[in-house]
């Protein structure tokens, strides 16, 4: 779950009307504010421009830089007294949100585009209750030796209770990077 979280925590929080993260490490609490179909006003919309570079240490045994680049669509919505209801953040907008990950010792990259949109879901209070994503998290694949990541399903995350559900193939969040981290050397 760690670099899922990572990302699409990262992404939630490079909102152009939150604080613009420079790396995972920096993200508020997820919050967003939006106006709601509910109340006939039309859902708040802002293209992202994500550039944002940090150390991932925990999926190989030597850091790697991984870098986030690109850019996705933020809807947020509202209920009828103003309150956060949900946010829809589609990544394959503009072209590819692509994240690469480099061992600085070698040189060695690899990269992945992100597609799975991540979708946010808040209390009445407006505090955060829970995110999704559903669909292609990463696929990264080596010329003559096919995938070596793939991250790709559904998975629900609560608030209070963390992982709820988990469907398909989830490399990088059940630790499966030996591949990964071997085509890095």
């Amino acid at each position: 779950m760690r670099q899922l979280l990572l990302l699409t925590i990262a992404l939630a929080g490079c909102s152009a009307d939150r604080v613009t993260a420079t790396g995972p490490e920096k993200v508020p609490a997820l919050v967003g504010h939006a106006v709601s179909s509910v109340s006939g006003a039309r859902p708040q919309t802002t293209i992202v421009e994500v550039n944002a570079t940090f150390t991932n240490d925990f999926d190989c045994p030597f850091p790697l830089e991984q870098t986030v680049s690109g850019a996705f669509k933020d809807m947020l919505f509202f209920d009828v007294n103003g309150n956060p209801v949900k946010e829809i953040l589609t990544a394959q907008f503009q072209g590819s949100l692509t994240v690469t990950w480099t061992n600085l010792v070698t040189g060695a990259t690899l990269t992945s585009h992100e597609a799975a949109p991540l979708m946010v879901q808040y209390n009445p209070d407006g505090s955060f209750a829970s995110l999704q994503n559903v669909g292609l998290l990463f696929h990264v694949s080596t010329p003559g030796g096919g995938t070596v990541l793939l991250d790709v399903g559904r998975v629900v995350v609560r608030r209070g209770q963390g992982m709820v559900f988990e469907a398909g193939p989830h490399q990088e969040l059940t630790g499966d990077t030996g591949a990964f981290c071997a085509a890095l050397i």
